[in-house]
């Protein structure tokens, strides 16, 4: 499972950020890990590997 986040910093800016995982709570959990200090997550996209 792969997971992208947009996140919007305290200016205003958007920036994405990826992830992967065995399931979709560790793949969501890995992505919110890598958002900048000062920014939140406002979407959250998914897709699964084709395997």
């Amino acid at each position: 499972m792969k997971v992208t986040l947009t996140a919007e910093a305290g200016d205003g800016q958007l920036s994405h950020v990826e992830a992967e995982g065995p399931t979709y709570e560790s793949a969501k959990k890995a992505a919110e890990a890598r958002i900048p200090n000062g920014s939140k997550a406002i979407v959250i996209r998914t897709a699964q590997d084709e395997n």
